[in-house]
This record gives C-alpha cells, sequence and structure tokens, in this order.
C-alpha cells in the first residue's frame, strides 16, 4: 500500500505553500503590513549612520518625528552600494585633500571603497 507523504512537493502548490508545509510554519512576506514597519525598508548613512538627518524644527521640537531627508547618494561600486545624505557625503568629500571640484559638483573617494563618488556641492559653500 503506497501512503502519500502531506510534506510531499506537489506541483499544483505553489512555491510559498510547499515550503510553508515543509517547514510547519507561515513564512515572513515583506508585503504584509502587520510585521512590517517603513524603518525596515530605510537605509541608513554610511557617514553619520542615520536614516534621517534631523531638521531644525527636530531641535525645537522634542515631539518631532524625524522628517528630514533620507540617504540620496549612492555609492556606484555594485560590492559597496552604500547610501549617504547629500550634505554627509559633501562634509566628507570637502575634507579630503584629494577632492576635486568640477562646476556644481565635487568629486573624490567613497569613505568605505574608495571608488570615485561625487555629490552637487553644497548651497552657499565658497570653493576658492
Amino acid at each position: 500500500p503506497t501512503t502519500t507523504n502531506p510534506k510531499r512537493w506537489s506541483e499544483t502548490r505553489s512555491v510559498r505553500e510547499n515550503l510553508e508545509l515543509w517547514f510547519g510554519s507561515s513564512l515572513p512576506s515583506p508585503l504584509s503590513p502587520s510585521t512590517t514597519e517603513k524603518s525596515d525598508y530605510l537605509v541608513e548613512c554610511g557617514i553619520c549612520y542615520a536614516h534621517r538627518l534631523p531638521t531644525e524644527e527636530d531641535d525645537n521640537d522634542p515631539d518631532s518625528k524625524g522628517e528630514g531627508p533620507l540617504p540620496e547618494v549612492k555609492c556606484s561600486n555594485s560590492s559597496c552600494n552604500r547610501h549617504y545624505h547629500e550634505s554627509c557625503l559633501f562634509e566628507w568629500l570637502h575634507s579630503l585633500p584629494t577632492a576635486r571640484v568640477s562646476f556644481d559638483r565635487i568629486f573624490g573617494a567613497c569613505p568605505y571603497c574608495c571608488e570615485p563618488v561625487s555629490v552637487k556641492i553644497a548651497n552657499g559653500v565658497n570653493n576658492h
């Protein structure tokens, strides 16, 4: 007599259903609003390690939610892929003696992998 194994892979079930049956529990879903927080998808700046930069309103209001800018510049090296706030990367590159300025951008080395990175020059900075 042949017996059927309930944990046997079945082509009539989805991959997810087969895996959940095999492991005996449900798999987490990145689309599940009950288990996923917005902060799970935020990246931190590779220089200041913050998700969002504080704004001037954040300094004056202790109940503020920190809605400053997210890291918007990414290293183009696929092995690195670090994210940076524009202002943090600008300050980092501006402090390097090897940084170069061309038109409205400053160029230098990524703090992690030393590959070339660039960022727009911050407003109000005099570059003589």
